[in-house]
Order: C-alpha cells, then sequence, then structure tokens
C-alpha cells in the first residue's frame, strides 16, 4: 500500500512540474526552404540553429536581456527544413544562425523573425536565402622600390560571409610581414586567398608609404562564382 502511495506521489508531482514546464514556454513549427540567393537552387546539408531571445529594452536590443535555444534543423535535399520550437514565454523575437555548420562554399548570416507574427496553433513558413563565396586571390608586389624605408599596409574590412576571410597566404619576396598586415622594405612581394561574397563586389584596401608620404588606395573586385578570382597590386 505505501509503495503505492509513493508511485501515486511521484505521479502526481510528475504531472504538477510537466505543467510547470508547459506553461513557461510556447510551441512553434517552423519551416521553409533554404535556397542559393544567386541560382536559386536548394541549398542542402545547411544546418540552422534558432534562438528566442528578450531584450530588455523591448527594442531589439539584445545586450544583458535572454537567449535560450529552441530549437534547430538541417536543410534536405531540396532545402526545405522543419523545426519544433520550445520558446520560453517572454521570448519576443527568433534569430536564425543559417549555416552554422559553416557548409563549404557558402556563408554564414543570421536571420530574425518576430514572434508577435507567428501562430501557435498552425505550421510557421519561412523563405530564406544564403551567399553563395568565391576565393579572391590578392597578390601585391614593390614594382617601383624606393628606399628600405617603403611601407606597404593591406586591409580587407570584413568579406560578408560570416566567416575568417583569410583562406591562405603566401611570401614571395625577402621581406617578410613586420606586423599584421604591414611590410617594409624594398623586395615585398606577398599572397592573400581571401573568401568573399560571390555575385557582388567586394572592397580592398591598402596603403602605400614612400618618401615620408603615405597615400590610401582601394578598389572594388567583383567576385565571380566558381572561379579563383585575381586581383594584383604594383605600387
Amino acid at each position: 500500500m505505501k509503495w503505492a502511495c509513493g508511485l501515486s506521489i511521484l505521479f502526481l508531482l510528475t504531472l504538477v512540474f510537466s505543467s510547470c514546464e508547459r506553461r513557461d514556454i510556447d510551441v512553434f513549427t517552423l519551416e521553409g526552404y533554404l535556397t542559393d540567393e544567386v541560382s536559386g537552387k536548394p541549398v542542402p546539408g545547411v544546418h540552422i540553429r534558432i534562438d528566442g531571445l528578450k531584450s530588455p529594452s523591448g527594442m531589439g536590443i539584445i545586450t544583458d536581456g535572454k537567449r535560450k535555444t529552441a530549437g534547430q534543423a538541417v536543410t534536405d535535399n531540396t532545402g526545405y527544413f522543419k523545426a519544433k520550437l520550445k520558446v520560453f514565454k517572454a521570448a519576443e523575437q527568433l534569430e536564425l544562425f543559417i549555416n552554422n555548420n559553416y557548409k563549404e562554399g557558402y556563408a554564414f548570416t543570421k536571420h530574425h523573425i518576430s514572434l508577435s507574427g507567428l501562430d501557435r496553433s498552425s505550421k510557421n513558413r519561412v523563405e530564406l536565402t544564403l551567399n553563395p563565396t568565391a576565393l579572391l586571390k590578392v597578390k601585391f608586389r614593390n614594382a617601383n622600390p624606393v628606399s628600405d624605408e617603403d611601407t606597404f599596409r593591406f586591409a580587407y574590412y570584413g568579406s560578408g560571409t560570416g566567416k575568417t576571410s583569410i583562406q591562405g597566404r603566401e611570401n614571395c619576396g625577402t621581406v617578410e610581414e613586420s606586423e599584421h598586415f604591414t611590410w617594409t622594405g624594398k623586395d615585398v612581394c606577398g599572397i592573400y586567398i581571401l573568401e568573399a561574397v560571390a555575385g557582388y563586389e567586394t572592397t580592398v584596401y591598402w596603403s602605400v608609404t614612400k618618401n615620408n608620404e603615405t597615400k590610401q588606395y582601394h578598389a572594388k573586385v567583383f567576385v565571380e562564382r566558381d572561379v579563383l578570382n585575381e586581383f594584383s597590386i604594383n605600387y
């Protein structure tokens, strides 16, 4: 009898705690298709993590707010994904981390969805796109050396891939990189392999100091898909 009573109490406690947990979350179903931004074709094998967010100000600023992973999904061969989300009650929006597994040849990006526009009683549809990436080979050389004080500084501010831009580097001169992206001397020659968003222009920046005069430069380079794009700097 005591054993039966113990089981009954345990069962009741389980119901109570389960009920509390259910009252503390909202359940949504989110589904849709992920396609290539350039070609429009489906992108399979991409991991999507979905977080619920609440900001202390209610203005979308998440600093010191609350974040909790609500669910995840992986796109199939047709680009389709479906996720059952358990979102904490106070959440105001969803943040989708698209390509969280860093699928090769594609950028990593984020997408936000307001929870006020979602329906708990039915499936919620969202269409997502992902930018393809390609490699950009930048070669630089001191073609007109003046002195051992010649200085070259290379800069590449954000490729839009959401990942580490530099995929490789090579030194083809006798002058070594003296500090981050800086070479000082006559025999400067180097190569950087960068990953950039394909189908768009990206900007390369550099500066040259000769005869105590520094000049700033930049150039826009269109990045084509499925090729090794190249850009040369002869200073």
